[in-house]
């Protein structure tokens, strides 16, 4: 467990050579005779919102028990998709648009479990930022975590909804997350900060009052944080999908029952994700903000299960990109996705879950 904190504490590899070498540094010795896994995870930031998907199924040893030997290998969504299509891992966990647009040239990715069920990707000003509305981006600076993350397809759909041009009104520059991406907005190198839910909870925790904007489309745009693997590992692995992801989502069922529990679970896995300056009730309350305000986007539907990935979904997202000339073909939805997996993935006992979840040290 500490290895694997030293590797999140460790810099964003550049390139997919840096991560396959990162991921066999950084694997913890496991026993004999489990089934080898490597999760790449569209994001250099493992802060208390990836506790359903991270330290949850360790501290619980859902994933050990299962037979699994998993190693969880964090970086940007464009290097984790590289990394599975070239079988440097096995799944990722990132937004849809790269795989759609990679399913588009032939690319053999598919998604096999919605983590994430509405748009957790937004624009943000500060508060005293003359930027009003969208229109008002005109001529201004977005900073995003990378330039081929997911949210610059999203931000440069809501542009073109709101009449501009995004490949001439505005200017996109990498600002990386955390601190750094906060300091870019804080300062005034960049007018609008491309983010998403967690770090905008993590700038609130520092004092920033934010505004964030969206659009009647964005709104619909219900095809979120995703699991997505190979077509052939759906065909050869199977039982090791279900494994991984049933602890996904008992991991949620957990996070939403007791989300203190989960932060403190979180701190024992990572714990150099526990703030050091802060004192305790300062770092829980912190904390808690951002592992609830990532709840609200973890949460079902009714009548939905763990995982599953409605149809319209798919539909609302390939519609949003083609419209705003991010794909030029209309891929057949059914290859975009599977819902074959979610039975079994829901094949768990709630009422066990909630109860161990109330059990969680505090």
């Amino acid at each position: 467990m500490k290895k694997i904190a030293a590797a999140i504490a460790s810099p964003l590899c550049a390139a997919l050579a840096g991560v396959v070498a990162s991921a066999l540094m950084t694997a913890p010795a496991m026993a004999q005779g489990r089934e080898k896994v490597t999760i790449a995870i569209g994001t250099d930031v493992l802060d208390a919102s990836q506790v359903n998907n991270t330290s949850l199924p360790i501290y619980t040893k859902c994933w050990e028990n299962a037979g699994l030997d998993v190693t969880l290998q964090p970086t940007n969504s464009t290097t984790a998709m590289q990394a599975v299509l070239t079988g440097q891992a096995d799944m990722v966990n990132m937004g849809p648009a790269a795989a759609i647009i990679a399913r588009t040239k032939g690319a053999p990715i598919k998604a096999v479990y919605l983590n994430m069920r509405h748009n957790f990707q937004f624009p943000v000003v500060l508060d005293s930022s003359p930027i009003k509305t969208i229109t008002d981006f005109k001529g201004k600076t977005i900073g995003v975590l990378s330039y081929g993350s997911q949210m610059v397809q999203i931000f440069k759909g809501m542009l073109s909804e709101a009449g501009l041009n995004p490949d001439k009104d505005v200017t996109f520059v990498e600002t990386g997350s955390g601190a750094q991406a906060v300091t870019a907005l804080s300062k005034g190198r960049v007018d609008i900060w491309g983010t998403w839910d967690s770090q905008i909870a993590t700038a609130e925790n520092m004092g920033l009052k934010l505004r964030r904007f969206s659009s009647p489309f964005s709104d619909k745009l219900n095809f979120g944080g995703s699991y997505f693997v190979r077509d052939d590992m759906i065909a050869k692995r199977p039982h090791v999908i279900e494994k991984v992801l049933r602890c996904v989502a008992m991991g949620s069922v957990t996070a939403l029952t007791n989300p203190e529990g989960a932060l403190k679970v979180h701190w024992k896995v990572f714990p150099l994700t526990k703030p050091s300056s802060l004192d305790e009730q300062t770092a829980v309350k912190q904390g808690l903000h951002i592992v609830l305000t990532r709840g609200e986007f973890l949460k079902l539907e009714p009548g939905v299960k763990w995982g599953e990935i409605p149809i319209s979904a798919v539909a609302n997202m390939v519609a949003f990109m083609k419209a705003n000339n991010v794909i030029q073909t209309s891929p057949k939805l059914e290859d975009l996705y599977t819902n074959q997996f979610i039975p079994a993935i829901n094949n768990f006992d709630t009422a066990k879950v909630v109860a161990a979840a109330k059990a969680l040290p505090k």
